[in-house]
């Protein structure tokens, strides 16, 4: 049976609510590391990405795909691997995005690249192969 588009909206709605998350903290442990710690910008990117992947995984297992019964081992390997597909595919969505929208501001071509991204590959892949659960 068909799954009610109501349902697959506030689904998609909660995974923008985890992503908005992820990257309030990325940025916060980012400006805290550079502004606070006096961290090099570069160093200070990893431990920023880490904590936002951290929130963005435990934020789609538990909130956007209730997926609590799934194997945590399983969900945490498949999502470290797609994490880097997608960051690629950012990078890549970008490269093609910025020579050609130069009438924006570089930040909002990053954000429309990483949007775009998102809606084709990386919030399919969660839901269909990291977080996904057997059918009852």
């Amino acid at each position: 049976m068909s799954e009610p588009l109501i349902d697959r909206a506030w689904r998609f709605v909660r995974a923008c609510i985890v992503g908005g998350g992820a990257t309030l903290v990325d940025f916060s442990v980012l400006t805290l590391c550079i502004r606070v710690i006096a961290i090099a910008p570069v160093t200070a990117r990893i431990p920023a990405l880490l904590a936002g992947a951290t929130v963005q995984f435990f934020g789609n297992r538990t909130f956007t795909f209730r997926a609590q019964s799934g194997s945590l081992s399983r969900q945490a390997k498949l999502f470290a691997v797609f994490e880097i597909a997608t960051l690629v595919l950012n990078w890549t969505t970008y490269r093609l995005l910025q020579p050609r929208l130069t009438v924006l501001p570089p930040e909002v071509v990053s954000f429309l690249g990483t949007f775009i991204t998102f809606v084709v590959f990386a919030y399919p892949i969660r839901r269909l192969v990291i977080f996904r659960l057997p059918s009852a």
